[in-house]
């Protein structure tokens, strides 16, 4: 369940800033399993495509909202590394924009385009900010991603800890890894990423 809080549907590009979609059939394509009584059991995550061959996959517990928006609304800013893109505004928050590709150290890089797709994390899950709004421990992220996948759902009990086949640079920001539909999935860590980027200024 996502508690109390919505996860918001991704935006249409504009030239506009981020603004925040409200109709619901749009959150339902995104995420139709939220919809549907009959689905299977377990947790649900949404599925990112890094590369061609690199599916991933992010609990929602850890997930404020999903962005589509033009890279000027991005903010660059000074004497930062190289995978932090720059500032973000959205709903009167601002966020770091990270290029989870570059962070991760994968051997390709984000292909130019009109828009950014962003999932916007919490370093803490929604369980443990849950009636604790402004929470000085709570810090947002804007992960900038290739492609958002859509939803899927993993048992626990599925999720094994990453084999050595894993590249090193990813292992630090993995929770595990799960087969799904034939395919490897690995889990990421939105709370080792969120650890990772501590010391950027807030």
């Amino acid at each position: 369940m996502l508690g109390s809080r919505t996860l918001f549907p991704m935006q249409t590009p504009s030239i506009r800033p981020p603004q925040t979609l409200k109709p619901t059939d749009r959150l339902q394509q995104l995420l139709p399993d939220l919809f549907d009584p009959e689905t299977t059991s377990g947790e649900q995550f949404l599925r990112l495509q890094l590369t061609p061959d690199l599916t991933i996959a992010l609990a929602l517990s850890w997930v404020e909202e999903t962005l589509l928006i033009s890279p000027q609304w991005v903010t660059p800013m000074p004497n930062m590394a190289p995978h932090v893109l720059g500032l973000v505004s959205s709903k009167s928050q601002v966020f770091w924009a990270i290029n989870l590709v570059q962070l991760l150290n994968l051997p390709v890089a984000l292909e130019p385009s009109q828009y950014y797709e962003i999932v916007v994390i919490r370093t803490l899950p929604m369980e443990a900010t849950q009636g604790s709004v402004g929470n000085q421990d709570e810090l947002l992220l804007g992960l900038v991603v290739p492609k958002i996948r859509g939803s899927i759902r993993l048992s626990l009990e599925d999720i094994i800890s990453p084999v050595h086949e894993v590249d090193a640079s990813l292992q630090p920001y993995l929770s595990g890894q799960a087969v799904l539909e034939e395919q490897t999935v690995l889990v990421l860590s939105a709370e080792a990423i969120g650890t990772s980027q501590m010391p950027l200024p807030g």
